[in-house]
This record gives C-alpha cells, sequence and structure tokens, in this order.
C-alpha cells in the first residue's frame, strides 16, 4: 500500500494537466504530419525528462508532482537518451544473437529495466547503469519492492497494449500511455524512497531527517535553557534555576528524559554552586524516579553524591526508593549507605 500512493502521484491536478498539454501538443504534431515531427520529438523530450524529474523527487520523499519548467527540459539532462541507448543496445543485441539465447538475453533486458532505471534516477551514470554489480545490489536493496516494479512494469504493458486495440481516439490512447509511464517512474522512485535504508539513500524528506532536525532544535532550546539558568545559579537564587528546568521535565516526553536529565546534572556540575547543583540533583532524581527508571536515577545519585559529598542531593522519600532498588539489585552494602543517610538527622 505504501508503493501504491507513489504508482498514483500523475494522477494529481498537475500530472493530469501536464498529460493533458503535451497529449495535446502531440495531436497537433500528429495532423501536420512530416512538418509536425520536430513537435513530436522535443514532445517525447520533454515527457521522458519530467518523468526522470518525477523520479528523483519521489525518491527524495517530495509528494507533491512538480509543475514543468524550462529548468526541467534543459539539454543537459541526458538520463532519457542514456536509457534509450541501454534498451536499444540490449534489444539490438538480443535480435543479433536469435534464437533462444536472444529470448534469454531480451528477457534479461526486461528484467533489469527498473533497476536501470533506478541507478541512472540516483546516479545519472550510463556506466553505473550497466554495471552488474551495481544492478544486483540495487535490486537486493529492493527487495520485495523489485518484484512490485516489475509486476508494475508487465501490468502497465499490457494495460497500454489493451487499451491501444481499444476504438478510442488517439489523443485519449495517448494520454493513457503517457500516465501509465509517469507511474511507472514515480513508482520507481517511490521504491527507492520506501527502501532507502537497505540502499543506503539519503533523502531530502524523511522520518529520519525530520527527527534528525527536531532533535538538533530540542538540543538547542535545552542547551539555550541551562545557558540561561547559569546567571541565577552563579549569584546564588537557586530557586530560580529549578523552575525552568522543572517545567521542561514538565513537558518533555517520555523518550527524551535520560537526555535531559544527564545534560542537566552535567551543565549544574560546572555552576560551582553546591546548592543548585544539589537541587538540581534532586529534581533530576525525584522525576526518574516517578518515571520508573530507577537504574538511571541510582546511577545519576551515586555521581552527584560523589561531586558534593556531604551535600544532600535526594530526598528522604526518594533515598528510601532507591535504597530499596540497590538491595533488589544485589548492591547490598551500598543500600545500607543509603538507608543510613536516610535514618540520619
Amino acid at each position: 500500500m505504501k508503493l501504491l500512493r507513489h504508482a498514483l502521484r500523475p494522477a494529481r491536478p498537475t500530472g493530469l494537466l501536464l498529460i493533458a498539454t503535451l497529449s495535446l501538443l502531440l495531436a497537433l504534431a500528429s495532423q501536420a504530419g512530416l512538418l509536425g515531427l520536430p513537435l513530436q520529438l522535443i514532445v517525447l523530450s520533454w515527457l521522458f525528462k519530467y518523468a526522470y524529474v518525477l523520479l528523483d523527487l519521489s525518491s527524495e520523499g517530495i509528494d507533491e508532482p512538480p509543475v514543468l519548467s524550462v529548468e526541467m527540459v534543459n539539454p543537459v539532462e541526458q538520463r532519457p537518451l542514456m536509457q534509450l541507448a541501454i534498451c536499444a543496445a540490449g534489444f539490438g543485441l538480443a535480435w543479433w544473437v536469435g534464437g533462444a539465447a536472444g529470448q534469454v538475453i531480451g528477457g534479461l533486458v526486461l528484467l533489469l529495466l527498473p533497476a536501470t532505471a533506478a541507478v541512472l534516477g540516483v546516479t545519472g551514470s550510463a556506466l553505473e547503469a550497466l554495471n552488474p554489480l551495481t544492478l544486483a545490489r540495487v535490486i537486493r536493496g529492493l527487495g520485495g519492492a523489485y518484484l512490485v516494479l516489475l509486476a508494475a512494469t508487465l501490468a502497465f504493458a499490457l494495460v497500454w497494449w489493451g487499451i491501444d486495440a481499444l476504438p478510442l481516439w488517439e489523443i485519449v490512447k495517448t494520454a493513457v500511455a503517457q500516465w501509465l509511464l509517469l507511474s511507472l517512474f514515480s513508482l520507481i522512485g517511490g521504491a527507492i524512497y520506501e527502501r532507502r535504508e537497505a540502499l543506503g539513500f539519503e533523502p531530502q524528506v524523511s522520518p529520519e531527517r525530520t527527527a534528525e532536525r527536531e532533535w538538533r532544535e530540542r538540543d538547542r532550546r535545552r542547551a539555550a535553557l541551562l545557558d540561561d539558568a547559569y546567571v541565577p545559579a552563579r549569584i546564588h537564587e537557586a530557586e530560580q534555576v529549578i523552575g525552568p528546568l522543572r517545567r521542561w521535565l514538565d513537558e518533555s516526553p517520555a523518550s527524551e528524559i535520560e537526555a535531559d536529565t544527564r545534560a542537566f546534572l552535567a551543565r549544574a556540575a560546572d555552576w560551582n554552586d553546591a546548592r543548585a547543583h544539589a537541587l538540581v540533583a534532586q529534581l533530576v532524581i525525584a522525576r526518574l524516579l516517578a518515571a520508573r527508571r530507577l537504574s538511571l536515577a541510582l546511577e545519576l545519585f551515586e555521581s552527584a553524591h560523589d561531586a558534593l559529598p556531604g551535600v544532600t542531593v535526594a530526598r528522604p522519600d526518594d533515598l528510601r526508593t532507591l535504597a530499596s532498588h540497590a538491595r533488589a539489585t544485589g548492591r547490598v552494602r551500598f543500600a545500607e549507605r543509603l538507608e543510613a543517610g536516610v535514618r540520619a538527622p
């Protein structure tokens, strides 16, 4: 189902408008006979160049099909000619060899067509598209998606053959053929996107990149929060330090609690204010215990306790919970030390 949305991308208004425009131009060129041949070649060039642009954007995770622009149809784009040359060479070799061997070669060329298009789309290199190792790596990386591409190639060919046999206007047949072509290229790009990790491909838009950007932004905001906390810590206004940190932890997702608490304690250790450091430790340990992150709470308690000997870095109730966890995990002597701390006046 993930691949289906990529196959249907040309059905959006932008894609349909392009198909309608190119179909009309091809119909006009066809009516002009030989005089219309240059226009036909130009329009077909635009179509195949747009197909590769669509493949590119689909592989990059960009959902909306683009509007055809001058930049897309520039003469520098040679991938359609490369694909045509590969097909001509492959099928020409099959015809030249002939017989059963020729049929095998032709079948192999058909099987590799989606892979060559994928390699050309990503690398733009005809040499890479002819490299058996590169093709094998791409097919292996695509996995089951490659079977979908092969099935789609066959299905689209059969649909086009069936449509061509029907008594329809030529402009309709042309439009259907264009849609099938663009759909196939969009599907190839979508398969690259969906299998990006297996292929080692890093698209512009992906959940991983989005998560990375969000993590960096969150890390920046947390660093700014701790920078702002430095001033009240230096003038021994410890309560003004704790309030913003407590609100941050209240609003943070559970998945970020370890990174947050470690960062808080690490920065508090640099403030040279034992009271502020101890209050941050108490806040961190209480929050970890409330989240049932007992082992992490015990680890950070030990670290803070070693850095602040003689200073209370956990409340009595929290000390009892830590002692109970230490005893349950076999750290009996440490548990006894914690329990002694609870009993101390």
